[in-house]
């Protein structure tokens, strides 16, 4: 029997992003092990609580491995590389993460990132000019520094910056929320074909898998897992960007920040990053100088030198317009992408602030249900949601305008005028939300959960909502302040009077 047939298996079984799934390979060696059985004697204690034991001995009762050779096949077949837990190739960096993915997919040649620096650059998707700019040379400049560049291949300043990093001659990875076989967008088919050239696109999403919404806050911890650090370019306070940032400090990486105009609405997230502990970014040096003394990869003065007289206005407006990264409908060389979430308000949390609720919780014995106050659940939309479309709001606001590291090869940029540019303190939102600013999934997941109560995502998990749709709600409502994060992965819906609904209900 083929073992990366036990490996997929797991992670369609529980779903990616779910932590079962790698505890469950801790506790019993394998995939196989779990598969032929291992599960069936789980017993509750102090890190799986009765109620989870019942549910993963009832998911894997329901085994078969038909799908899981049926999807190894695929991959075989179209050239794609399948990645397990076990693989020797397999990113050390992601074995550490609680939630870690059982299986990779890969189509590329995938960078080596264990003696690399490798950093993760993301931001929103409807970039303005100033964030285009930025997004451009910070690509450019880290791969002329030796890193790897890590992102989404979403429109905006995730692309634009492997869109620089490539211009550069540097190797880059792209995490995608679909299968590897799948250009999402679909404008950036240019773009996918030159990271398969000069890095990979990875996913843990089998071959074919669509583009669903959900997807998207799951794959995040890839992006930032893989990483050493996350840079965040342009993001307000709704952006998606902030996942990756919350993520990358849950994951011990560093956090840094593009200061954006005072009063912006693609500057209040980033903003509000650096008032908490982001470092601020003026240009790629600030990065490279943080692990300058770390990797001896990092070429500081070599960056340093290729980025002198650069003009990045036009490069990266070129890149723009030949790649039509941030825009839509063949409309190309605008400067915003398509319109982005909706806007949050945040407030200073400390995680030791929800840990210690966690406490008093499991103290006080509030581990079993409680009524709770039932959120309005909005009527369901009839489109299905894309990675780029907006939640409904409402009142939408409008987009404002390794070893020795080789030299880099030969690039794009000609001789033209330069015009360049420790983890957060703390990262919490504020515990106040208006709930009729959330979707039906959301509130399902919201209204499922009782206040104080400590559950596990798995616990939400039924026929209409796998774990990615309850991952990807959960990061929502934690980000609004509805629902509050602790050790050991569980979230806490928080007291009733700390929830409002706006003067809109």
């Amino acid at each position: 029997m083929d073992e990366r047939a036990y490996w997929i298996w797991l992670a369609e079984a529980f779903g990616q992003g779910s932590p079962l799934a790698a505890l469950l390979v801790r506790r019993f060696g394998s995939a196989r092990a779990v598969f032929e059985g291992a599960a069936d004697e789980l017993e509750p204690d102090a890190e799986v609580r009765s109620e989870t034991a019942a549910s993963i001995r009832e998911t894997v009762r329901k085994k078969s491995l038909t799908r899981a050779e049926d999807i190894a096949a695929r991959c075989d077949n179209r050239g794609i590389r399948i990645l397990t837990c076990d693989s020797p190739a397999y990113p050390d960096a992601l074995r550490t993460l609680r939630d870690m993915p059982m299986v990779l997919y890969v189509l590329g040649e995938l960078p080596d990132v264990t003696d690399r620096l490798s950093t993760a650059v993301v931001g929103t998707r409807k970039m303005t000019d100033y964030g285009r700019r930025i997004a451009y040379a910070l690509g450019a400049g880290l791969a002329f520094g030796g890193a790897v560049v890590v992102s989404g291949m979403a429109l905006g300043a995730d692309s634009m910056a492997l869109a620089g990093a490539l211009d550069a001659g540097g190797p880059v990875l792209a995490v995608l929320g679909c299968g590897v076989d799948i250009v999402y967008p679909s404008e950036h088919g240019e773009l996918y074909h030159r990271i398969l050239e000069n890095g990979a696109v990875l996913s843990e999403y089998p071959p074919g898998s669509p583009p669903v919404g959900s997807h998207f806050p799951v794959r995040n911890r890839i992006m930032s897992g893989l990483s050493d650090a996350a840079v965040v370019v342009e993001a307000g306070r709704g952006s998606g960007a902030l996942i990756t940032a919350r993520l990358a400090l849950e994951q011990g990486r560093r956090l840094f920040a593009v200061p954006g105009r005072v009063g912006d609405e693609g500057a209040e997230g980033t903003n509000d990053l650096i008032r908490e502990g982001a470092l601020p970014v003026m240009r790629p040096e600030d990065v490279l100088s943080e692990f300058a003394h770390i990797y001896k990869s990092v070429n500081l003065p070599l960056a340093h030198t290729r980025l002198r007289n650069l003009n990045f206005e036009e490069l990266s407006r070129e890149a723009m317009e030949r790649t039509g990264i941030g825009v839509r409908d063949g409309a190309r060389g605008k400067p915003s992408g398509s319109p982005g979430a909706r806007s949050r308000d945040f407030r200073d949390t400390p995680r030791r602030r929800a840990d210690e609720k966690f406490r008093r919780a499991s103290e006080e014995g509030r581990w079993s249900d409680r009524s709770g106050v039932e959120a309005p659940t909005p009527e369901k939309e009839s489109a299905v949601p894309r990675e780029d479309e907006p939640k409904k709001t409402a009142a939408p606001k409008e987009p404002t305008a390794p070893v020795s590291a080789p030299a880099p090869k030969e690039n794009d940029f000609g001789k033209r005028e330069k015009q360049t540019v420790n983890s957060a303190k703390n990262f919490v939102p504020a515990q106040k939300t208006e709930l009729d600013l959330l979707d039906e999934s959301e509130l399902k997941v919201y209204n499922k959960m009782k206040p104080s109560v400590p559950t596990l995502p798995d616990e939400l998990v039924d026929a209409d909502t796998p774990i990615g749709a309850v991952l990807s709600a959960l990061t929502v409502l934690e980000l609004t302040g509805a629902v509050e994060s602790g050790s050991g992965g569980y979230f806490m819906r928080v007291a009733p009077d700390d929830i409002m609904l706006s003067e809109n209900s």
